[in-house]
């Protein structure tokens, strides 16, 4: 029997791989340059018992190049990264920032007080607050006595 030494860096090379195989195999059809041109930012939903919040990572991005529309319980973030300015005695060795436009849809499945929704923009995070309206937040039935 041969000893071999276990490396905790070749096991994520090899999970690396497999990641690839799966990629290359069941891939998006986009090619790397297409990539670069679509691009969705991450977003956190949650929800308490009196509103849902909605946290959107835009860094980089202008607030007038952002829109948000809530219908039909549909929020929707709309916006743009554009492209920086190349000077022409600069060279680009390595780039993996996207630009061009995006847009991301939620479903807020809530009765929202459309009239008391806030945004703001901070440090490169969007931040959505939707008040619940009272007949979507959790009533407590008292039980009676018999």
């Amino acid at each position: 029997m041969t000893l071999v030494r276990w490396t905790p860096f070749q096991a994520t090379r090899m999970h690396d791989r497999w990641n690839r195989l799966f990629d290359d195999f069941f891939g998006n059809g986009l090619s790397d340059e297409e990539m670069q041109r679509v691009w969705r930012p991450r977003v956190d939903v949650t929800e308490n018992e009196h509103e849902v919040r909605v946290l959107a990572d835009l860094p980089g991005i202008r607030k007038d190049d952002v829109s948000i529309t809530l219908e039909n319980g549909v929020l929707t973030i709309n916006g743009e990264r554009k492209v920086e300015e190349e000077k022409k005695d600069t060279n680009v060795h390595f780039s993996e920032r996207y630009y061009g436009r995006f847009s991301r849809s939620f479903t807020i499945g809530e009765t929202i007080q459309q009239d008391k929704i806030e945004a703001s923009f901070k440090d490169g995070v969007l931040t959505v607050v939707l008040p619940k309206a009272e007949q979507a937040k959790p009533k407590k039935i008292e039980i009676e006595a018999a």
